[in-house]
């Protein structure tokens, strides 16, 4: 009978220690010793060439999923097949390892045929939280521990249920370990990787690798060490010291929320889905052969109910997926990426971002795993545009999102189709959408050159509250969009905005900006209004400024009428002392006698304008202005 793991037999600790004894010239390294030197990679090749490359035997295509009261584990195969459910407590996230599935709760770490969820062993853990496991087909390997308990303990179970190994660390945190034929790979330190023999408990290998790992898995037929990318046990691990190992990430970019690749190896994964399950990153390694890069050129990231894809190796935005649910975590596969939610639903995507399959748990969960070692996403059927996708997932008003929408907002603008111009309008003119969100999309509608027809109907549009009308349109950048465009047919619309009480002082004062280069004659009724309602009532700075564009439309438009008039309230006492300023410029800028501007706006002069001399009193004052409804 196999005592409990925290209780070794004596034998047994005489055992480990004899096997951590060595340490003279050409002995292997002690098991986790912290005073060994780098012996240049010659150990851990000399491992790499006794296992012929190191290939691991095919493993399970496989989702496992905890209950949702976590008191029980359903699995089935990516391919479909029958499902199964095994009855347990679960206090951690369950590992699929080659053609097992290894979970814990009750005080006991336990074994299930990945086929049929068949029981096939269990130990007791001593109250050691379970971090993860590994199969190579004849042994299963589970690391016990963390960092926040003393020490980590390893156990290398048969099939049958008899300890073959038992190694107790009572200091170091271990990370999540592999095995293939008879040899334990156990990252420790975030640094080293240990390869331990089975039948004899010796060190026969350790390598340095200068970047953080903390795992050891198998998929696709290759063994990998990683957590923040993968570093691949091949003939080139020998030099994984001298940053001349096998090695691949994915591309640094923006990403909303801090999404990571792979939990590190040393802490529990908790049964239940929390936060840092909201978002994550998937990506594959490429396989055993040729050189090391992501799957397909293509990693994912998820946020809440959304899921992306990304090319290598820049990190472009490839496509956007909206999930009614929020997901729960999931798995890059060959050629896609498999996600599941919280109704027990696993959706499998293509490259493209296109639905290829799903299956049905049938019932809600609390997490899962996904492993895929042969498995392939088929293709998915209806494939979208990415504006088209960016359009839906920006325009779901589901407040969690609101992170992704910016940056999501932000890739939009770069789109050239005249479709995201019109998601755009849509998102800066619903009351719905968060304040952010419209600032960032007014930023972009002023820098689009495209979309023409979806800003003129937007002009169209004035606040009504009795037709539903809750938000005035981005006038202001649309009237800067349409002036960069020469889109002369937006004047008549913009001319109706300056008058517009809803409209904000920003936009009248971009809407008169872009007026003074596209305003033609039939725009000269709502200028002249607009000059004499507000050249002796504007206090606000962008109203005085609008003052003066429609100055400069009035002399470019009608060079005798137009000059006369603001000739007029320039010397007119009633007009404000900053409007005055703004018209002597204008009338500097544009000499009585030169040839009218009809293509352009009038220059605007290149210093500060000069202080006008005291007004004289007006031969004739204009009509009264009306109330000016505009911010003082």
């Amino acid at each position: 009978m196999i005592a409990a793991i925290r209780l070794v037999a004596l034998a047994s600790v005489a055992a480990a220690l004899s096997a951590c004894a060595g340490g003279g010239a050409g002995a292997p390294p002690r098991l986790f010793s912290t005073d060994w030197q780098d012996d240049g990679g010659k150990s851990i090749a000399a491992v790499h060439a006794r296992l012929k490359g190191g290939r691991p035997t095919v493993h399970a295509d496989l989702v496992v999923a905890v209950g949702a009261k976590s008191d029980k584990l359903v699995g089935q195969g990516l391919d479909g097949g029958a499902r199964w459910s095994f009855a347990h407590p679960i206090d951690a996230r369950p590992a699929i390892a080659g053609n097992v599935v290894v979970g814990s709760g009750g005080g006991e770490v336990f074994a299930l045929d990945a086929a049929s969820g068949k029981k096939l062993w269990s130990r007791p853990t001593g109250g050691m939280p379970f971090l993860g496991a590994g199969d190579d087909g004849a042994l299963t390997v589970v690391s016990l521990g963390g960092a926040k308990v003393a020490g980590s303990t390893l156990l290398v179970v048969a099939r049958d249920g008899s300890v073959k190994r038992q190694i107790e660390e009572p200091k170091l945190a271990l990370g999540v370990p592999a095995i293939v034929g008879g040899v334990v790979f156990v990252p420790w330190s975030n640094q080293y990787v240990s390869a331990i023999d089975v039948e004899t408990g010796d060190s026969i290998g350790r390598v340095t690798i200068r970047k953080k790992i903390s795992r050891a898995f198998t998929v696709g037929g290759a063994l990998y060490f990683g957590e923040l990318g993968y570093v691949r046990f091949d003939d080139r691990i020998g030099g994984a010291s001298r940053n001349a190992a096998s090695t691949i990430t994915v591309p640094p970019r923006e990403l909303p929320g801090t999404p990571r690749l792979l939990a590190p190896g040393t802490e529990r994964v908790p049964a239940v889905a929390n936060a840092r399950d909201k978002d994550q990153l998937f990506a594959r390694p490429s396989g055993p052969d040729g050189p090391l890069t992501i799957d397909g050129g293509r990693f994912y990231a998820s946020y809440y109910r959304l899921v992306m894809g990304f090319d290598t190796p820049k990190g472009d935005l490839a496509w956007v997926y909206l999930h009614p649910k929020e997901l729960l975590g999931g798995e890059a596969v060959a050629g896609g990426v498999a996600l599941c939610d919280p109704d027990g639903k696993l959706t499998i995507l293509d490259a493209r971002g296109a639905v290829g399959r799903t299956l049905d748990l049938g019932e809600p969960i609390a997490s899962c795993v996904v492993h895929a070692d042969t498995y392939r996403a088929p293709a998915g059927t209806g494939a979208r545009g990415l504006a088209e996708q960016l359009a839906e997932a920006i325009l779901s008003r589901d407040a969690t999102l609101a992170t992704a929408q910016r940056l999501l907002l932000r890739e939009l603008a770069t789109e050239e189709h005249e479709s995201a111009t019109k998601t755009l309008i849509d998102l800066a003119s619903d009351p719905r959408t968060a304040p952010v969100l419209v600032k960032d999309a007014r930023a972009a509608i002023a820098q689009r050159r495209n979309g023409k027809s979806f800003m003129l109907a937007a002009l169209a549009k004035h606040y009504d509250f009795l037709r539903d009308v809750l938000r005035t349109p981005p006038v202001g950048p649309i009237a800067d969009a349409l002036a960069a465009m020469d889109a002369q047919e937006g004047a008549a619309a913009l001319s109706s905005h300056l008058l517009d009480p809803a409209d904000s002082d920003d936009d009248v004062q971009r809407s008169a900006a872009a007026l003074a280069k596209l305003a033609t004659a039939k725009e000269l009724p709502a200028l002249k209004q607009f000059f004499a309602m507000y050249r002796g009532t504007a206090s606000a700075d962008p109203v005085i400024k609008a003052v003066g564009s429609v100055a400069e439309a009035l002399v470019r438009l009608d060079p005798k009428g137009g000059r006369a008039l603001v000739e007029d309230a320039a010397k007119d006492g009633e007009t404000r002392a900053e409007v005055r300023a703004r018209l002597e410029a204008v009338l500097a800028a544009h000499p009585a006698g030169a040839p009218p501007a009809t293509d352009a706006a009038a220059p605007k002069p290149a210093g500060p304008p000069a202080k006008p001399a005291p007004a004289k009193p007006a031969p004739a004052k204009p009509a009264p202005a009306k109330p000016a409804p505009k911010k003082k």
